[in-house]
């Protein structure tokens, strides 16, 4: 049995058999070891022996790295593409870029990881670019047989910041100040706080989007404003499908939200937050969002907290982490659970408190 994307295996005899395919010969090379770790060590020993050594690649890292993104292009999203893009010129080509291939090393990266560690740059975000490299890096073995010397580099562990939401007594001022301000700000703070939609999915948002008669809401939009290459202007504002494909949803409005929906309604046409047939583009409505905060004298959480009180609030109420998960659009309950699923001092206490009922 192979260890999953390995292609090494436990034979029957007890020993670990790794293979490599060599290409042009139409063949594989065996190695073997008496544990999964020394075939693995074996194997990546075999790889760099029969690709092409990395004395002879004369190319340079950022060469490399540019020329992965470009094949990459063609089928990531434009917003993907600026990111990527982003991270090339503004860390990894000003540090790797003059680097020979040859010098990509492990300890050359894991280097990096620690510069950047001690800048003070998050562990999520040092994990994209190092996935970047070493997706080049891959692309460079499978493509031009260049040896990939940095495999076996660990990411960097992400800490996850706590969840911040808004309080009970901070929701319903927040609510008293929307039920007094008729504007598509409100609208859109609104619907945030009951279904739990990203700013971009937001601002994409039209009234007809919203079946008032089945009651539901099409998620089928996102707005953002990315970087532009190749053109006179730096950035532009773009509307697309969502993040992923479980972001396509529809989520089921309960009736009071609807009727509270009701006096903000206009034309099928015209953008909810906006209120016209111009898209507000998330930026913009952050500003607002805000003043809207200051105005209901609430602390200036960042949008998404919003997102996470709704989340919050349904576990509160018993709603099934499977549930949450599609309602927010995300990939697997799995995330839901990392994301939200932790318990306040109040509720350990009450858990607590019911083991009264066993004296």
């Amino acid at each position: 049995m192979a260890r999953r994307g390995t292609n090494i295996y436990h034979r029957a005899d007890g020993r670990w058999e790794g293979r490599h395919y060599i290409r042009g010969s139409r063949k594989y090379k065996s190695v073997y070891g008496k544990s999964y770790t020394e075939a693995r060590i074996k194997l990546d020993r075999l790889r760099n022996e029969v690709l092409v050594p990395s004395a002879r690649c004369s190319l340079l890292t950022g060469d490399i790295l540019k020329m992965w993104l470009e094949s990459r292009r063609p089928r990531i999203k434009e917003s993907s593409y600026a990111s990527y893009r982003y991270k090339l010129e503004k860390h990894l080509l000003p540090y790797f870029g003059d680097l020979k291939y040859s010098c990509l090393t492990a300890a050359v990266l894991e280097q990096f990881i620690a510069e950047k560690v001690s800048a003070g740059l998050s562990g999520k975000y040092i994990s994209d670019m190092v996935v970047l490299v070493k997706n080049a890096a891959k692309w460079a073995e499978i493509t031009h047989g260049y040896a990939d010397l940095i495999r076996n580099v660990a990411l960097p562990k992400t800490v996850r910041k706590e969840t911040v939401v808004f309080s009970h007594d901070e929701q319903k001022r927040l609510l008293n100040t929307i039920n007094n301000d008729k504007s598509g700000t409100s609208c859109g703070v609104l619907l945030t706080l009951f279904t739990g939609l990203r700013i971009g999915e937001l601002c994409a948002l039209q009234w007809g989007d919203i079946d008032f008669c089945s009651g539901v809401l099409h998620v089928r939009k996102t707005v953002q404003r990315i970087a532009t290459y190749g053109t006179e202007s730096k950035s532009a504002v773009r509307i697309s499908s969502p993040k992923s494909a479980t972001s396509i949803r529809d989520i089921p409005l309960p009736p009071f939200l609807i009727k509270m929906l009701a006096p903000y309604r206009r034309g099928q046409g015209d953008y909810i937050v906006s209120g016209g047939k111009a898209v507000t583009e998330p930026r913009t409505f952050t500003n607002r969002y805000k003043a809207l905060l200051r105005k209901a004298a609430v602390p200036s959480l960042k949008f998404h907290s919003l997102r996470h009180t709704f989340a919050t609030n349904a576990l509160q109420q018993s709603f099934d982490v499977k549930t949450l998960s599609e309602l927010l659009g995300h990939s697997s309950a799995n995330i839901t659970m990392r994301v939200y699923i932790h318990s306040s001092m109040e509720r350990k206490a009450a858990c607590m408190n019911r083991l009264s009922a066993l004296i």
